[in-house]
C-alpha cells in the first residue's frame, strides 16, 4: 500500500517533531526549515509575537511544548534585524560542563570553610561560564563585522574595538584577574560580618552547648556554621542554603563586576550599531534550584534590571520550577504553553480543546504536507473514523504536546506504516500506552536509584502510591456505574462503558502533585463549580495510563452533562487529605520546639513565611513512610548515579540495541558531548556500559552488570 518513499517521507515528518532539543530543522541541502514548520500553538503566531516584545519574558511549560522550537523561530527573526544581537544558552549544558571541569584553587582555603568550599567553587565555575558563552557571542558578532568596522571606522579603532572584548574576555575567563577582586571582598566579608540576632538564636537550640571564646572567621562565613560546630545542624538546612545562596550572590555580583560587565558589553555593542542584546536561556529549570537562585541574583535580575532596557531575556522554563528574584514580575511578560494555563485566559472554556484540537491538526498537517507528497488522509484508516476523530484522538493523549505527537506518530509507523497498513484508532492507543510504559512510568524507577537524598525519594516514590490510589479509585467507580450502584442519570447512557479518567479536587492541594503533572501522569484539564458552588480543579489522568489500566478516557458531550466531570464520585478531596495524613506531618524544626501543624494551616503557615509561631523557627513538610525508608536504605549506595547517568543507562535498556551518543542525547536533552563523558565513566569506573568503534561511530550499550543491577524485572 505504501511505496518506500511514502514510508520514508512519514518517518521523516514524524521524526522532526519528536526530536529534543534545539534540533535543527533543515533540509537535504541544509537549509533551514523552521520558518516553514514552525506551527504557533495559537493563531496568527500569538506566541512569536508575544515573545518578539521588547519585554524580558519567561516561557512556561512542561517538557516537549516547544520552547526550543520557539527559541529557534525567535532567532530566525532577529537575524534579520541587524541592531539586535541574539544569544542562545542552554543553561543546562553550561552547568554541566562547567560542573564537570572543576578547578581547584588553593588561595580560596583559608578564606571559605572546606564544607562550602566545592560548592562555593562549582557556583563560580556556572557563573563564569555563561558570561564566557554571552562574551563569545559578542565576539563572533565583532569578528564578521570587522571589515565592516575597518571601512567605517578605520583600521585602529576596529582593532580597538576588537582588543576590548579580548580583554573583557580575560577578565571573566583569568582567574588571576577574578582573585585580585576576589580575596580583599571575601576579606571584607570575613571583616565586617555580623551574626544577627536571629542567627544566635538558631544557633542555641541546634547546638547542644553555646559557642565559648572567640568565634572564627570562618564560621561566620557564608552565615553558616563550620563544618566542626554544626554536625548536627541539618535540620536548618534549608535556612542556611538560603544564607548560603545569599553571600554567594553577594561576593559573586563584586568579584564578577557585574554592573562593570553591563557597560563594557553595551559599549562595544553600540560601535557595531547594536540596539538591543536578548539573551535566550534554554532549559533554565533544569539545573538545581540552589543554582539557580545564585544565577538569577547574580546575572539574570542585574542584567535585565541595570540595564536601561539594552539586555533582554526570553527564558524557558517549568512550570512551578521558576525563581525570579528580584526581577520586577511587574515589568515581563509570562506565557504559559501548557493546555488549561494557554487557553483558559484567552478563550471560553467551554472550547478549550477545539481550540487546542485546532493547533494539533494545524502541526500535523504542516509535517505531512512538507515532507510528503500524500494528503494527511493517505496515512489513516478513515473508513470508519474521520480524520478529525483521529486529531481528537491524539490531542486527548498528547494533551498538545508536540513532542508527544512526534513519539506516538513515530510508533504508529513502526507498527503500522512500515507494516503497509494506515493508522488506526486501536494503533493510536496502543502507541499511548507504549510511551507511557517506556518514557513516563520510569520516572519512579529512576528515582529510586538516583543521588537524590532518601527524603526527597520517599516524597516522590510516596506519590507513586497516590498515583495507585487514584487508579484503584477509578476502577471502583468504574465498577460501581457498571453494576449499577451509583444510580444518577449522568451515568445511564454510558453505564456498559463509563468513563473513568478524570477527578477534582480543592486547588489548595494542587502544590502536592506539582510533580505528577510535570512528569504527565496527569495534566490540569480545567477549573469548574461543584455542586456545592465552590471552585474545584478537574485533572485527568494520562491517557496511556488509563489504556494499561482498562480505564475508558474521556466525559460526555453535550450541555446535559456538563456537570459529568465534577460529579460526585470524582471528588478526589477526602483520598488526597487522607494521604496526605498519613504520608506527610508539618513540623517546627526546632527540637526545643517541634510543634506540628495539621495541613488545613499550611495556607496560613505560608503567609508567615513557614515559620512556626511560637519560636519563629522554619516549619518543614516531612515525608513520612518507614517501608519506603527501609526498602531506600537496603540499597547499596555504590549503585546510586546522577540523574543524566541513570537516564543513559534507561534509554539504552528501552531501545534494545546499540545508541550513539547523539540518539541518547536527543532523548535526554542534553549535549552528545555531554552523553560521551558520561557514558565513558559508566563503562570504565563503573562496567555499567559498553562503548564500540571509534569517533562519530562509537555506539553504547547495557552490559549484563547493568541489566541485573539495574533492571532485573525486564530480562
Amino acid at each position: 500500500m505504501y511505496s518506500a518513499e511514502d514510508k520514508n517521507q512519514f518517518f521523516l515528518a514524524v521524526d522532526s517533531l519528536k526530536k529534543y532539543r534545539r534540533a535543527e530543522l533543515k533540509d537535504d541541502q541544509g537549509k533551514e526549515l523552521i520558518e516553514l514548520l514552525y506551527t504557533d500553538l495559537l493563531p496568527d503566531d500569538q506566541i512569536l509575537k508575544s515573545c518578539l516584545s521588547n519585554n524580558t519574558t519567561f516561557l512556561i511549560g512542561r517538557k516537549g511544548t516547544g520552547k526550543s522550537t520557539i527559541f529557534l523561530r525567535l532567532q530566525k527573526e532577529y537575524r534579520k534585524k541587524g541592531n539586535v544581537l541574539s544569544c542562545y544558552i542552554d543553561t543546562k549544558t553550561v552547568f554541566e560542563s562547567s560542573q564537570a571541569e572543576y578547578i581547584s584553587h588553593d588561595y580560596l582555603d583559608e578564606a571559605i570553610p572546606s564544607k562550602y568550599l566545592n560548592k562555593y567553587v562549582l557556583e563560580k565555575n556556572f557563573i563564569q561560564s555563561v558570561l564566557r558563552s554571552l562574551i563569545e557571542e559578542v565576539s563572533k558578532k565583532t569578528t564578521s563585522t570587522m571589515e565592516k568596522l575597518k571601512k567605517i571606522l578605520g583600521l585602529s579603532a576596529a582593532s580597538t574595538v576588537l582588543e576590548r572584548v579580548k580583554l573583557l574576555q580575560n577578565s571573566i575567563e583569568n582567574n588571576d584577574h577574578l582573585k585580585m577582586i576576589e580575596m580583599p571582598t571575601l576579606r571584607k566579608k570575613n571583616t565586617h560580618k555580623k551574626v544577627s540576632q536571629e542567627s544566635v538564636n538558631e544557633r542555641e537550640f541546634s547546638h547542644a552547648n553555646k559557642f565559648s571564646g572567640s568565634v572564627k572567621l570562618s564560621e561566620l562565613d557564608f552565615g553558616v556554621d563550620a563544618e566542626e560546630g554544626f554536625n548536627r545542624g541539618d535540620k536548618l538546612s534549608s535556612k542556611n542554603n538560603l544564607d548560603l545562596e545569599e553571600e554567594f550572590s553577594d561576593i559573586f555580583l563584586k568579584v564578577f563586576q557585574v554592573k562593570n560587565f553591563i557597560d563594557e558589553i553595551k559599549d562595544i555593542l553600540s560601535i557595531l550599531n547594536i540596539k538591543s542584546l536578548v539573551v535566550l536561556l534554554d532549559d533554565f529549570s533544569e539545573i538545581p534550584d540552589e543554582s539557580m537562585r545564585v544565577f538569577v541574583d547574580v546575572l539574570l535580575a542585574p542584567l535585565n534590571n541595570w540595564s536601561d532596557e539594552f539586555i533582554k531575556f526570553k527564558v524557558a522554563a517549568y512550570p512551578n520550577r521558576v525563581y525570579f528574584g528580584k526581577i520586577d514580575q511587574g515589568k515581563i511578560d509570562k506565557i504559559y504553553l501548557d493546555f488549561y494555563d494557554l487557553y483558559s485566559t484567552r478563550v471560553n472554556k467551554s472550547v478549550m480543546e477545539e481550540k487546542s484540537v485546532d493547533f494539533t491538526k494545524r502541526l500535523i498537517e504542516k509535517r505531512i504536507n512538507h515532507f510528503t507528497s500524500k494528503p494527511i488522509e493517505h496515512f489513516f484508516d478513515t473508513k470508519k473514523d474521520s480524520i478529525d476523530d483521529y486529531y481528537e484522538l491524539i490531542f486527548q493523549i498528547s494533551m498538545n504536546i508536540p513532542r508527544i505527537i512526534g513519539y506516538i506518530l513515530y510508533y504508529c509507523y513502526e507498527s503500522k506504516i512500515a507494516y503497509n497498513s494506515p493508522i488506526t484508532k486501536a494503533a493510536l492507543e496502543d502507541a499511548a500506552e507504549k510511551y507511557y510504559d517506556f518514557t513516563i512510568e520510569p520516572f519512579f524507577h529512576n528515582t529510586t536509584y538516583s543521588l537524590k537524598s532518601i527524603d526527597e525519594k520517599i516524597s516522590i516514590l510516596q506519590l507513586k502510591e497516590l498515583m495507585d490510589i487514584f487508579i484503584a479509585e477509578m476502577k471502583e467507580i468504574q465498577k460501581k456505574i457498571r453494576i449499577g450502584e451509583l444510580t444518577s442519570v449522568l451515568y445511564e447512557p454510558f453505564r456498559h462503558n463509563p468513563f473513568a479518567s478524570h477527578f477534582y479536587f480543592n486547588p489548595l492541594h494542587e502544590q502536592f502533585i506539582r510533580t505528577l503533572e510535570l512528569n504527565f501522569f496527569i495534566s490540569k484539564y480545567n477549573e469548574m463549580s461543584s455542586k456545592d458552588g465552590g471552585k474545584q480543579s478537574v485533572y485527568c489522568l494520562n491517557y496511556g495510563l488509563c489504556k494499561k489500566n482498562s480505564l475508558k478516557w474521556g466525559y460526555p458531550k453535550g450541555t446535559e452533562y456538563r456537570k459529568y466531570l465534577v460529579s460526585r464520585p470524582f471528588d478526589f478531596d477526602s483520598l488526597i487529605e487522607m494521604f496526605l495524613k498519613k504520608s506527610k506531618s508539618l513540623s517546627c524544626i526546632n527540637p526545643a520546639c517541634h510543634r506540628s501543624f495539621p495541613f488545613e494551616e499550611l495556607e496560613f503557615l505560608k503567609f508567615t513565611k513557614m515559620r512556626c509561631p511560637d519560636c519563629q523557627s522554619p516549619v518543614k513538610e516531612i515525608s513520612t513512610a518507614d517501608s519506603l525508608r527501609s526498602e531506600l536504605e537496603r540499597i547499596d549506595n555504590a549503585k546510586l548515579l546522577p540523574e543524566i547517568e541513570i537516564g543513559i543507562m534507561h534509554e539504552m535498556h528501552k531501545t534494545e540495541k546499540p545508541m550513539k551518543a547523539k540518539e541518547i542525547a536527543e532523548e535526554l536533552d542534553c549535549s552528545y558531548q555531554l552523553i560521551g563523558k558520561r557514558a565513558k565513566k559508566l563503562d570504565e569506573t563503573l562496567g555499567l556500559v559498553a562503548r564500540q568503534g571509534e569517533s562519530a561511530q562509537r555506539v553504547y550499550s547495557l552490559t549484563n552488570k547493568a541489566k541485573q543491577d539495574y533492571f532485573p524485572d525486564n530480562d
